[in-house]
């Protein structure tokens, strides 16, 4: 069984790796990632390519810096946050070049083998910790309710993995009905790590 981080955030990926069940590197991880953007992704990685889907994940970037609350604003000036205003996709842990690229190319290749491969894959995505601390750049909200891309991101994934089951950790108020979306839905908390926490306590369970 594999255990695979769609985004939003760290606290995905942190989860996982608390809970052990982190094998290696996947293209989501440490990113700011919506569930539009992480649709469309996967969509150009199954059906035009892995070197396609590095294009457009390392495309379009422009500067922003930190406020505060998980909130950005763009910039003039080189920073440590690239960030593409049109997908929200967020780069702060890397710097987009040659090095990070060929990571990102091997982390999609390891992803596309896993998808095709038919083993199980348990994909899971969390909002960000509460409504202050979710994700902005500029005026723009991208933590929006993933309901609707989760869904297309399973119609998705069916049709080359039928083995495949999507988590959402979200907001109280999020929470739905559908019977291929699991919800796992938390209080409103104070920081990313406390989402970890979350998640990992899901996995541990998972387990047992």
């Amino acid at each position: 069984m594999k255990v695979i981080s769609l985004g939003l955030q760290c606290s995905v990926p942190e989860g996982i790796k608390k809970a052990n069940f982190r094998e290696y590197s996947y293209p989501f991880d440490w990113l700011w990632t919506p569930s539009n953007t992480t649709y469309e992704i996967l969509h150009i990685l199954l059906h035009n390519g892995i070197e396609k889907a590095v294009e457009y994940m390392t495309t379009g970037y422009t500067y922003y810096t930190y406020l505060f609350n998980e909130h950005y604003v763009s910039t003039d000036n080189s920073t440590e946050c690239q960030m593409n205003k049109h997908t929200g996709l967020g780069i702060t842990h890397f710097t987009i070049n040659q090095e990070y690229k060929h990571k990102l190319k091997i982390r999609l290749e390891r992803l596309w083998k896993d998808i095709l491969s038919n083993e199980r894959i348990v994909f899971l995505y969390a909002d960000a910790a509460n409504p202050s601390l979710n994700y902005h750049l500029d005026e723009v909200e991208y933590g929006l309710d993933a309901t609707t891309d989760l869904i297309k991101i399973h119609e998705l994934m069916y049709s080359f993995n039928k083995n495949t089951t999507i988590v959402y950790f979200c907001w109280k108020e999020r929470k739905g009905e559908h019977p291929h979306i699991e919800y796992v839905p938390f209080d409103f908390k104070n920081n990313w790590m406390e989402v970890s926490e979350v998640v990992k306590d899901y996995l541990i369970r998972m387990k047992e």
